[in-house]
């Protein structure tokens, strides 16, 4: 590793990082989060402070590898990136070479204080077409995003930080989101598909049932989650709980936040049901969790 960063990160390995840096959050999760990843995607091992309730953009400058995101194969080599929603599984079981990658991990928060003007079509796009190409001239301008956006880190720079990741976003729109508008691009299941997701990603932690979901896109319980089932090979009931889980794992992991208020803030009738549920998707209770964090 070029440098050694301080702060949050510092107890991490950081063996296969060429570079780390961040923008603090108002908890033990930063807002955002750079790095630049040279080594075997396989041991990639993001430290826990790289919440798992965050969006991710990942870059791949060299090296082929195959991601398994939401339970389908694709394959990424040179000058393609892909785009990794908080309750996405995503999984990368082989590559050749050692890849050579710039990961962007940035918050809700972070994110909304963007105020990007997307259609919900174009970000039902993305969640469904998630892996995206891009030609070497725009991989380069990536690049040097990136190392701006790790100078301004380095100065704890918010605003710059958030102007110049806003100002990359819209340099890839194009590539993003340009067929959204092409509606033979996009089936059908896809588009409610992506509008599920997004809907999950806003609301989870206040609506847990389904057929809410459903009401919200004027369509049946059932049609939703026959459609969710032939696209991401999944429920749709467990889109909605793999995200509660992903969000109580980073609150119990990262903060000292009661258990009882957790439950309540993930919409819980009380620390009861949490702990059912929590244990149930997690193996363990959320006392047991949260001390292996704070021991």
């Amino acid at each position: 590793m070029e440098e050694n960063e301080q702060g949050k990160l510092e107890t991490a390995d950081f063996s296969q990082f060429k570079w780390v840096g961040f923008i603090p959050g108002k908890s033990k999760v930063d807002d955002l989060s750079m790095l630049k990843f040279h080594g075997d995607i396989r041991k990639l091992d993001i430290p826990e402070n790289f919440s798992p309730a965050t969006y991710t953009l990942q870059f791949i400058k060299s090296g082929t590898m195959k991601a398994d995101i939401n339970n389908q194969i694709h394959e990424l080599s040179a000058n393609s990136g892909y785009f990794i929603a908080p309750d996405f599984l995503v999984r990368h079981p082989n590559a050749e070479g050692y890849p050579e990658m710039y990961i962007i991990s940035f918050t809700v928060d972070f994110i909304q204080e963007l105020h990007l003007p997307f259609s919900l079509a174009q970000i039902a796009y993305i969640y469904s077409r998630p892996v995206w190409r891009m030609s070497a001239q725009k991989m380069q301008r990536i690049e040097h995003y990136c190392e701006l956006l790790r100078e301004v880190c380095d100065d704890k720079n918010r605003e710059a930080a958030a102007q110049l990741l806003k100002s990359m976003v819209f340099y890839l729109a194009g590539d993003m989101t340009s067929a959204a508008t092409q509606q033979s691009q996009l089936s059908r299941n896809e588009e409610i598909t992506g509008k599920f997701l997004v809907l999950v990603d806003a609301n989870y932690a206040q609506q847990h049932s389904l057929d809410w979901y459903a009401s919200e896109l004027c369509l049946s319980a059932r049609y939703i989650a026959n459609t969710i089932k032939q696209t991401l090979g999944m429920t749709a009931s467990s889109c909605i709980e793999r995200a509660l889980t992903h969000r109580a794992k980073t609150l119990l992991s990262t903060s000292t936040t009661p258990i009882a208020e957790i439950a309540e803030m993930l919409g819980f009738q009380n620390q009861s049901h949490f702990g059912t549920f929590f244990k149930r998707q997690a193996g363990v209770s959320p006392s047991a969790y949260r001390t292996q964090y704070h021991s």
